[in-house]
Order: structure tokens, then C-alpha cells, then sequence
């Protein structure tokens, strides 16, 4: 598991989108990335600042701040930044920044930080109750998780809200809101008290074997450090007994002015919101004595080597690391700092690499390797290597690691090595100029709160790229090398594996294994030849044989001589990019029936196992520097392609795209990779929650070998072979229906095509029916069904499912269970959370099967086991409850409103033309009519509608009740 790369966020309640939590999915990406933290062990203290007002990092800097973001502090000593911004038109971004978290909780408050995210929601000045908050939001099109959110982390609280219109009454909220988060939380007891549930669910659905054993690492790592006091759910002591006294403690000692920054970004007047931001907030004040900065701790040092073994039967993967942690103190932003940070930054990119190329080798005992230096907090500096080995194979991987980062050290860096990072850097830079005109106003306010956060210069794009110039052209492999020696040397080093299961006297073990490594002598790097891409000819230029143009939707359809579809749309929404997307053959449609997850093995195949003249690597290094990316996936009626490009890399984009359909290496290191992760695989599936969701999806699609649950067995059996006599042939000659949509010049872009795709041999001119194929037996309902996996962490879901139809031509239906849906979702979040404080997200989504016969209205709740059968039985009788009585206007306005806001919004989004508009516009025409009807149709919903389909739908008769379980883990 690796150094930690970030602090662990924890996020407010109301951060999910139908379907999906937000920041659940971010805070397992956190977890992965922070697991092994690394490295330490004498004494040094960590600093604590004193309080005083912040200054903006570009104050008294070389390097020029964005001249369109206008900068500025109250008398109060609060601080503002605002910048008009075009995308999206009629939109705004705020931002409020707290630079207060977890770390400044006293010990009988921690958790409190977090809890207070939740709380200002739950009553303020301007509004009385989270209801109220919450129904004035939606009324006015604010949807949670799209528009509104908010996160905890050990050094601030961020809330972040994206107002769907520029309307006097929505921007009056939005202000409101957030001068009410910073001083006018009413904090009532009784509040607190309902609440107290909703953080534990919260932390249970946070909890992991990955945490426990992460906090674990804080304690061996910084035993004396107050980063392993002060995670930011908190103990479950304070959750269940803090008083109400230390929320206003902590609320009145870091919630002050001093603490705060301002951010507005979107389509606005920067002086009318300046006036606005002083009006609102200048009559906030700060405490007499605020809040003390927090006292960090110590750092041990002086051990000069040290070792850790951590151990649990439920972790996923075995995870070696090698590092140190010192202190660091932070140095303003300047040019020459950014510049010399570069060549460590590119030394442990080309060691990352190396790992990359070792791991895909026959008999290599490591899936992958990467290097890294990490701050923290301006207090804390982190090196490290880590390596995830095969299972059972830790031991080889230990001289792996350790001998990587010593051939680094003593040989450094080939010139092809640097070339093709540097080419990669500047493209970066060079792209992120091009584009800076069509940046999204989200994008910009957060790139705001981490300047803030990490002390850097909000530099724009052209200045950013002028400092990556200076530092890309002073790069040699000497001074990548040097840099790499000194930042490795003289360090206390710790070496930790966490595994399945501890060796007998596993931290001897472990160094016993470092130091013989040490006595083995390190070769330099082998040059590498030079590869030029081999795919440049496919045969005659084709001819277009039919165009057509859809004027009302800005698409051209052309048809090639060779049977290929061709869609185009030029869009200004993001300058100087180009998405493709191509869909040929059937898919999971055809799929054989027993071979089970056959998919997953083809998706890892036909990407890892590059193309027949060039390996994945040598793609790597080809594509160096330019913008060009293919990757093959499979969908349920069709094999896909996708990737990215600009104007000016369109053809290699277009020779690429056709050299992963017509000639795909299947190589077996593809192979040996896939084989190596499902050891990986197969414990995650076991042992967390997702394996018997896994199983329930392929209970409900009636036993279905296309959506069987992964068996690693069966997995583990499947060659090559086996995913050519399924692709092959469709690969060869199925139906190619191509889509391009950006920033592109289509009487440039068509003579392209019909270069590379239009060259290719004929396809077919036609998709197959395959009637038979889509059939799906789901279950008999009503039903009730309990699925189980095997874990010590105390996580259920209670989960009832409707069965609703699937959609072929008419999505009319589907339209209205959304709205439906969301208004389930919005009863189960009063209800559950709310009232009861059972849950932390509850959530109800509608899905629907465009190619299978399948479809379902889904609740769910993760909770604890203890009430899954109550929670269960009451999420049934809500959707029973909505089926018989129906539901009000006001409840259809407040789902329905933030659909609309939002769908104006994917108008002017690339990925909703090309992935729903386009995609198969040639063979399923209709969806032409679907963009063309799809905001009015939504708009025209009505109260009679949804009650119809609730009372069809949300029926006994129609309703599956699940339960997921943990069973008793393993004897430890």
C-alpha cells in the first residue's frame, strides 16, 4: 500500500448523484492512496504556526497570479477571489474555504470538525431546519451532489455550492448559505442529537480493514504525532457524547473571518460580486482569542532503519514500502522552487516506469511499483517506494523494490528515459494553454481552494507553462540523478509489508531480506532502441459515399465505401480537444453463455496486450508527447473504442483507433498481468460488501452467465484463445459506426477518416437483431433474498428493488421513473437520515436495459447489520406508500427542478452528445429524436404521470426485498 499522497476526506451527507455516492467512491480512492503511509522513527518537533491573517501566495512571488482572478481581503480579515469565467454560461461557482479541520479539534472534540460539516446545514439563521435549506435549494434547481457538497480533512472544511442560474432569488441563497455556514449555525442540542446516528452510519460506511490497519501505520509511523490523533470521523465517544459546548467552542474559535476565503468563479460581473462578498460578509467578526494553531507533535529520528509488519486475513494484497519522513518546513512559491523541484518529480516518474515494465516480465513477483515524494500540512515530508507483489511472492518483491531504487541511485537515468518524460510534461502544459479558454468555472474555483490549501501561486496556464519550459529545458538525467541522491540520502529508513498474514518474526524477516539485497550488484539501465509507430498505411483511401446533414443538432452522418458510419460534430465547448468513440460487433450480446466474466479477461487483453507490432510499453513511448489514447471496452451490445486527441493529432488518433480493431497483440504479459490480480480480485469480493452485491446482480439478471458474480478460478482458466474465437470475427467485419465531437475542422478531419477507417475492409453494412440473445429470466416477485460476505467490519445494505421495463425506442418512461425515482430518494433521505438518523446516504435510482430484458427501480441503505431487516421492510413500505397515496406537487417541482437545471447543462457538455446523442445515432436513429424532445418531454412532467407509474411500479407484487450481510470472519 503506498505513502500517504493526501490527507482522508471526509465528506457531507448530501454528496451523491442518482445512483452513486461522490465522495464514498473519493474517500476509497483516498484510503488506497494513503494505506501505507511509510516511513519514520529520535525526535523532531513539528511546528505549529502562530494565528495570524493569511496572505496570498503570489504576495511578494516571482511567479505572475492569474490576472483575471481579482484578489482581496475584508478589514475583518477574511479573503475573497472572483473570476469570470464563460463555461458554463449563466453559472456560478462558490466556494467557501475554512482552514480549519480535524487537527485543531481539542481531545474531547474530535470528530467535531466533521460533525460540524453536517451541522450548519441542520438550522441557521436564515434557515431554520435542514428541510428548509434543502426544499429552498431544490425549488430553485439545486440538486445535492451536483450542485452542493462539502468535505472535512485534517487542515480545512470546504463547502462548495453550484448555482444553476444567475437569478436575484437563487443568488441570494447561495450567499445566504454560506455567510449562514460561516457564523450563523444555530447548533441546537437537539439537532446534535439526531445527528449523532447519521455520523456513526457515516463512519461505519468509512470503515475498512484498509482504515483500520492505515491507522495502525499512523501509530507505528508518528507514534507521537498528532496527524494519528485526529482522523477526521472522529471516536466514536465524541460522536456519541460531545455536548453542545464543544461544537460552539470549536465553531467560535475557527470560524472566524481569519480562517475564511471567498471564491466566486462563473459567468459574472468580478466587481458586482466583489461589492456583493463585502456586503454580506464584512460585519463578521473575529473572537477576541481565537483558536490556537495546532501543536503537530514530533517526528521520530535517529533509528537509521526500522521495520513493520501489518497483518489482517480480510486485506486484498500484499504491499511492501520503502521510506522516510522528516520534518518540512514549506518555502514560498517562487519560480526557482518550482524549477527545482522538477527533476526529482521526473526521477521518480522514470522509476515508477521502470516498476511498469518489470511487473509485465515472466516470473516478476510484483503487479506494480511506483516512487514519490508527498508534503503534508507544511509539516511533514514523505519518500517512498512501494511495490504490490503477487500473492505469496512478498519475499521475492522485497530485492525488487530495494534493488530498483539503488540501480536508480547508483546508475541514474538513460537520455530516452528523460526525453519521453519531458515530452509528456511540456504536451501537458502546452495543452492546458489551449484549452484555458474552455475551462469549467467548478474547475477553476477548486484549482482556487487547493492554491490556498497548498500555499501555491494561482498561476494561469501560459505562466504555468513558461515555468515548465525553464525547468524541462535545465533537465539532464545528471541532475534527475543528483536529485534523486539527495533526497534519499543519509535517511532513516522504515520498510513495512502488509499481508494476509504476519511471518513468524515477520519484521526480522523483513529486514534480513532488505540487507542481503544490499549485497547483490546493480546492472545500469539498458538502453532502450528507438520505435516509430507501425500503423501509418491501411490500403486505398475510401470514398463518402452518403452525408447527411442534421442542421437542428449540428451532426453530420456520413456513410464510407465500406459500409463504415461516420458522426461529426464540431463544438467550442473545450478548445483543442476531440473525444472518438467508436461501437463494432455485439458485445455482451454474444457473449458465451458459459464463460462466465469472459468480459473482464477481454477488456484487460485486448488494452494490456498492445497491438501485434507493438507492445503496451512501446505504445507508451511512441505516444510520448502527443494526444493520442485508444482503449477497447465492452458494452452490452457492442465492442468499444474510445479516446482523446486534438487537431493536430487526429490522424495518429484515427491509424491508432484502426491498429486496436485490425491488429491486437494479445500478448501474454496481458495475460500474466490479469492473472496476477485476481488473488486481488478474489479477496475483495470476499471480503467487502461489493462481492455479495456482485451476487445480487447476478440473482436479479436470473442466473445470467453475461452478469455472473467473477470467479477467480474460472477466470484463471481463460487464454487467448478464448477471447479470439469470441472477438474475432466482429473485430474483422461487424458493423462500425465511428462518432467525433470537439474542437475539430470536419473538411480536414473527413479526408483523415477515409485515410484510416475508410481504408479498412469492407464491414457490415448492418447490426444483427439477436432477439434471442437479449432475453433475461429475472426473478419471480415478490421476493425476499439475503446475500452474505465474509468480514469483521460491521457494514449491511437493506436494498428493495421494482422491477420496471427495459427501453427500446420510446424512453419516455424511463424519463418519468427518474424523476420518480429521485423523489423516493429525497422521502428516504427524510426519513431515514433525517428523522431516524439510520443511514448516511440512502439513495434510489432508476436503471433500465437498452439491449437486455431488464430494468429496476432500486433503494438502498448501508447501514448497520443490527437494523437491516427493520430498514428494509421500511424502505418497501415507503415505496408502497408512494405507489397507493402518489405525491405532491411540491414534491414533483423539488425532484424535477434540478433535472432541468441540469440538463441544460450537458448541452454544453462533449460526453452527452458523443456517449448519448451520437454513438449509434446511424443504427438506432430514434436516438436523434430522444435529444431532440428530451428537455421538453421533461418538462412537460406532471403530477398525473408519476402517480400512474408509481402506483403501476411500486406495487408488493412487484417488489424484491433484499438483505446484504457480513457472516463471522475467519478465526484470527
Amino acid at each position: 500500500m503506498p505513502f500517504a499522497q493526501s490527507s482522508p476526506l471526509v465528506s457531507f451527507h448530501h454528496c451523491k448523484l442518482p445512483g452513486r455516492t461522490n465522495h464514498l467512491q473519493q474517500m476509497k480512492n483516498q484510503i488506497s492512496a494513503l494505506s501505507l503511509l511509510l516511513t519514520l522513527g529520535g525526535i523532531a518537533p513539528l511546528s505549529a504556526e502562530e494565528v495570524k491573517p493569511a496572505i496570498w501566495s503570489h504576495v511578494g512571488s516571482d511567479i505572475e497570479v492569474d490576472p483575471d482572478v481579482r484578489f482581496g481581503a475584508l478589514e475583518n480579515g477574511m479573503r475573497y477571489a472572483v473570476r469570470k469565467n464563460a463555461e458554463p454560461p449563466g453559472r456560478v461557482s462558490l466556494r467557501l474555504h475554512i482552514a480549519a479541520g480535524s487537527l485543531h479539534e481539542a481531545d474531547d472534540q474530535r470528530g467535531v470538525a466533521h460533525f460540524l460539516e453536517h451541522m450548519v446545514f441542520n438550522g441557521s439563521r436564515n434557515f431554520p431546519d435542514v428541510e428548509n435549506l434543502l426544499g429552498r435549494m431544490q425549488r430553485l434547481g439545486i440538486a445535492f451532489g451536483a450542485h452542493a457538497n462539502a468535505y472535512t480533512s485534517f487542515d480545512e472544511t470546504v463547502y462548495m455550492l453550484d448555482l444553476p442560474n444567475l437569478e436575484k432569488e437563487t443568488l441570494k441563497l447561495g450567499f445566504d448559505v454560506m455567510r449562514d455556514f460561516g457564523d450563523g449555525a444555530l447548533l441546537a442540542s437537539k439537532e446534535i442529537d439526531k445527528e449523532r446516528g447519521v455520523i456513526l452510519s457515516e463512519k461505519r460506511s468509512r470503515d475498512s480493514v484498509e482504515m483500520r490497519l492505515m491507522e495502525q501505520q499512523f501509530d507505528f509511523l508518528l507514534p507521537d504525532s498528532l496527524i494519528t490523533r485526529r482522523f477526521p470521523i472522529g471516536t466514536e465517544k465524541v460522536i456519541k457524547e460531545a455536548k453542545r459546548d464543544r461544537f460552539t467552542s470549536f465553531y467560535k474559535d475557527y470560524y472566524i473571518p481569519t480562517n475564511m476565503t471567498f471564491i466566486a468563479v462563473g459567468d459574472i460581473d468580478p466587481l458586482v460580486y466583489e461589492k456583493r462578498i463585502i456586503e454580506i460578509f464584512s460585519s463578521m467578526k473575529d473572537p477576541e482569542q481565537p483558536g490556537a494553531a495546532p501543536e503537530m507533535g514530533t517526528v521520530p529520528e535517529g533509528f537509521e532503519f526500522q521495520a513493520a509488519v501489518f497483518s489482517d486475513k480480510e486485506v486484498k494484497s500484499d504491499d511492501l514500502a520503502l521510506g522516510f519522513v522528516q520534518e518540512y518546513e514549506m518555502t514560498p512559491d517562487r519560480t526557482a522552487s518550482r524549477v527545482e523541484q522538477a527533476p526529482l518529480r521526473v526521477a521518480n516518474s522514470i522509476i515508477g516506469r521502470r516498476f511498469d515494465v518489470l511487473a509485465k516480465k515472466e516470473g516478476s513477483p510484483i503487479s506494480s511499483g511506483s516512487a514519490g515524494r508527498f508534503e503534508w500540512f507544511s509539516a511533514i515530508e514523505f519518500g517512498s517506494i512501494d511495490v504490490t507483489a503477487v500473492e505469496g511472492k512478498w519475499k521475492e518483491a522485497v530485492p525488487v523494490m530495494e534493488q530498483e531504487l539503488r540501480r536508480a541511485l547508483q546508475h541514474g537515468f538513460t537520455t530516452s528515459e528523460l526525453d519521453e518524460v519531458k515530452a509528456e510534461i511540456i504536451n501537458r502544459a502546452e495543452q492546458a494553454v489551449k484549452r484555458a479558454d474552455t475551462r469549467q468555472s467548478s474547475s477553476l474555483a477548486m484549482g482556487l481552494v487547493n492554491s490556498i490549501s497548498g500555499n501555491r501561486v494561482f498561476a494561469s496556464p501560459a505562466e504555468s507553462l513558461r515555468i515548465t519550459k525553464m525547468a524541462v529545458e535545465a533537465l539532464t538525467p545528471e541532475k534527475c540523478h543528483e536529485a534523486l541522491r539527495t533526497f534519499w540520502k543519509n535517511r532513516d529508513l522504515t520498510i513495512t509489508l502488509t499481508s494476509k498474514s504476519a511471518p513468524e518474526d515477520g519484521a526480522s524477516a523483513l529486514t534480513a531480506l532488505y540487507k542481503k539485497s544490499q549485497t547483490v550488484k546493480v546492472d545500469p539501465p539498458q538502453k532502450k532502441a528507438q520505435v516509430s509507430f507501425a500503423y501509418t498505411a491501411f490500403g486505398n483511401p475510401g470514398t463518402v459515399t452518403s452525408k447527411r446533414q442534421i442542421e437542428d443538432l449540428g451532426i453530420t452522418q456520413l456513410i464510407l465505401s465500406n459500409n463504415v458510419r461516420i458522426n461529426l460534430k464540431n463544438t467550442d465547448f473545450q478548445k483543442n480537444s476531440i473525444s472518438v468513440h467508436g461501437r463494432f460487433g455485439n458485445g455482451k450480446l454474444t457473449q458465451p453463455l458459459d464463460k462466465p466474466s469472459l468480459d473482464m479477461f477481454s477488456t484487460v487483453l485486448l488494452n494490456a496486450g498492445g497491438l501485434g507490432k507493438h507492445s503496451s510499453d512501446d505504445l507508451k513511448r511512441i505516444s510520448a508527447g502527443r494526444n493520442v489514447s485508444a482503449s477497447l471496452g465492452v458494452d452490452e451490445d457492442a465492442f468499444t473504442v474510445d479516446g482523446r486527441t486534438t487537431q493536430e493529432d487526429l490522424e495518429m488518433q484515427l491509424q491508432l483507433v484502426c491498429a486496436r480493431i485490425t491488429d491486437p497483440g494479445y500478448r501474454e504479459e496481458a495475460t500474466r498481468q490479469f492473472r496476477k490480480m485476481l488473488p486481488m480480485m478474489s479477496s475483495q469480493l470476499k471480503f467487502t460488501i461489493s462481492g455479495a452485491m456482485a451476487e445480487m446482480q447476478e440473482w436479479s439478471r436470473g442466473g445470467d452467465g453475461r452478469f455472473a458474480k467473477p470467479d477467480a478460478e474460472v477466470l484463471a482458466k481463460y487464454t487467448a484463445s478464448d477471447v479470439k474465437e469470441w472477438v474475432n470475427e466482429e473485430f474483422e467485419k461487424a458493423y462500425l459506426e465511428i462518432s467525433l465531437v470537439g474542437d475539430f475542422d470536419a473538411e480536414k478531419a473527413i479526408p483523415l477518416l477515409l485515410k484510416t477507417v475508410g481504408a479498412l475492409p469492407d464491414r457490415s453494412s448492418t447490426k444483427p437483431a439477436l432477439s434471442k440473445e437479449r432475453e433475461i429470466q429475472t426473478p419471480s416477485l415478490p421476493a425476499t433474498k439475503k446475500f452474505t460476505y465474509t468480514s469483521k467490519i460491521p457494514q449491511a445494505a437493506s436494498v428493495v428493488g421494482w422491477k420496471i421495463p427495459p427501453v427500446r425506442e420510446d424512453i419516455g418512461e424511463l424519463r418519468r421513473l427518474n424523476v420518480l425515482a429521485a423523489i423516493l430518494d429525497d422521502r428516504l433521505r427524510t426519513k431515514l437520515r433525517e428523522e431516524l438518523g439510520a443511514t448516511y446516504s440512502p439513495q434510489a435510482h432508476a436503471s433500465a436495459s437498452m439491449v437486455f430484458d431488464y430494468g429496476n427501480l432500486m433503494a438502498m441503505s448501508i447501514g448497520a447489520p443490527e437494523d437491516v431487516e427493520k430498514v428494509t421492510e421500511l424502505i418497501h413500505e415507503m415505496g408502497l406508500q408512494l405507489g397507493s397515496e402518489g405525491v405532491a406537487q411540491d414534491e414533483l417541482d423539488r425532484a424535477l427542478k434540478p433535472i432541468l437545471s441540469n440538463l441544460e447543462k450537458t448541452l454544453r457538455d462533449n460526453g452527452y452528445w458523443l456517449n448519448t446523442v451520437m454513438a449509434q445515432s446511424q443504427s438506432e436513429p430514434y436516438r436523434l429524436d430522444w435529444a431532440r424532445e428530451r428537455d421538453a418531454d421533461y418538462a412537460s412532467i406532471n403530477l398525473e404521470e408519476i402517480n400512474a407509474l408509481a402506483k403501476k411500479h411500486l406495487a408488493k407484487s412487484n417488489a424484491a426485498q433484499i438483505a446484504i450481510l457480513p457472516e463471522k470472519a475467519p478465526e484470527e
